[in-house]
């Protein structure tokens, strides 16, 4: 992750293939693995990762969410049903006990949105703002939300602005640059300026 953070791709693909060899069955090398490959733009590659990690933690609802996105990118639509279904699930089971954990109320509502519950959706929507509006990874999430699922470029760069003028990784910005989710957006010149303004920061 910190090679990725610096751009030295190579040592940081040569440092995961050896995590991978050393502990195929790690949670955390299989969650680094699939960010890693996915912010290569190598969507389709980082699937298994996301899946293995999900099915290593009966918590985790994160990489849930990345299994998502990750189907939806490649059209699979059984999948990323599969995926919203156990990112809902998991969300739910957070929220239950945290109410006000705004990253988790965002991989809800996506999830939500995802299975066409759009009215549930809006309401997590509404909920994660109100109780977490400082949670970058939220508005990032409903940023994602609001452009792949609800097609509403407005509220996306609402969302977003926050998230892009606050950011100071470049694997953040790597990140948003290949994610499916966003394609929606980037033609959109108040996306572009965004992005190009987190660059040059």
């Amino acid at each position: 992750r910190y090679l990725s953070e610096q751009d030295r791709l190579d040592e940081a693909n040569e440092q995961i293939e050896i995590a991978l060899r050393l502990d195929p069955d790690s949670w955390e090398v299989n969650r680094e693995a699939g960010r890693l490959i996915f912010r290569q733009g190598r969507i389709q590659d980082a699937i298994p990762f996301f899946d293995k990690a999900v099915q290593l933690s009966e918590t985790d609802y994160s990489n849930a969410n990345m299994l998502l996105c990750c189907y939806a990118g490649v059209h699979d639509k059984a999948g990323e049903q599969r995926a919203a279904r156990i990112a809902l699930e998991r969300a739910e089971r957070v929220v239950t006990k945290e109410p006000t954990n705004g990253s988790a109320l965002a991989v809800g509502a996506v999830a939500l949105a995802a299975l066409g519950q759009k009215d549930r959706a809006d309401e997590w929507i509404q909920r994660a703002l109100l109780v977490a509006p400082d949670n970058l990874t939220m508005r990032y999430n409903l940023g994602c939300l609001y452009a792949a699922h609800l097609r509403d470029a407005d509220s996306a760069i609402e969302v977003l602005g926050p998230f892009f003028e606050t950011i100071q990784s470049h694997s953040h910005v790597s990140h948003s640059d290949v994610d499916p989710d966003l394609d929606f957006l980037r033609g959109d010149a108040r996306f572009q300026k965004l992005v190009g303004d987190a660059k040059a920061r």
